[in-house]
């Protein structure tokens, strides 16, 4: 009994969390013609027609009279610092006097938190390659669990891409000794697509292996002598 009802009380507020999305009318990565963006970025509109401007208004919800009005840049930017998760109304009307203001077309928009992606150095023997483990926080979870994973190597800034190494975690093959710069790079999977990567560089020291040593046996110490009797 107590294991059923510790599992309803995991279940039950990530049911409620994922409802009230649907029923509030808030924007989730998944909504109908969504706009994603990256933390960071500017919305950018095309520009309006000769004589008129662009008016926009921002809701949280899905709504048919948004209250909040949208100054934007340049007549036509939202800048990444004022850019946020919700729905976007936008409009457009005459310099004319005495103009009306057109119908608002809803643009939902979902600005992505960047991931944070981490691994522990591991330097190794040449002859025995090191796991590189990698990890990632996800600021996005629950909404979105499927990230994309891809290790490279790094020289002079351009960086190799590791064919088939795509999992969180790396193990060379047929290192070199010296010091390698390796890459993880991670970005949300929605719909199919790789979105917002980010990437963790770290430099991997790969020592040779040890000649062979080459000691005369005279010089080893504690060795049964020959005795006479």
């Amino acid at each position: 009994m107590n294991k059923v009802f510790l599992k309803l009380t995991l279940i039950i507020p990530v049911i409620l969390f994922c409802i009230s999305f649907r029923v509030l009318g808030q924007v989730t990565p998944t909504t109908a013609d969504v706009n994603l963006f990256c933390e960071g970025a500017d919305l950018t509109f095309p520009p309006p027609a000769a004589n008129e401007n662009w008016i926009v208004k921002y809701s949280t919800s899905q709504t048919t009279t948004p209250a909040t009005v949208i100054s934007l840049v340049s007549g036509d930017k939202i800048p990444a610092a004022d850019l946020k998760t919700g729905y976007y109304y936008l409009s457009a009307k005459s310099t004319a006097a005495g103009a009306c203001e057109s119908d608002m077309q809803e643009i939902p928009v979902y600005v992505l938190k960047p991931l944070v992606p981490s691994f522990v150095p591991a330097n190794f023997c040449v002859e025995s390659p090191l796991a590189q483990l990698g990890s990632v926080v996800n600021p996005e979870d629950p909404l979105i669990t499927q990230i994309a994973y891809q290790w490279y190597s790094v020289s002079g800034g351009v960086e190799t891409i590791l064919a088939g190494e795509n999992s969180k975690d790396f193990t060379p093959v047929n290192p070199t000794v010296g010091t390698t710069t390796y890459r993880l790079k991670v970005g949300y999977i929605i719909g199919g697509n790789k979105y917002c990567a980010q990437t963790i560089d770290h430099d991997i020291t790969v020592s040779p292996k040890p000649g062979k040593p080459n000691i005369n046996s005279n010089t080893i110490q504690g060795t049964a002598g020959a005795v006479t009797f």
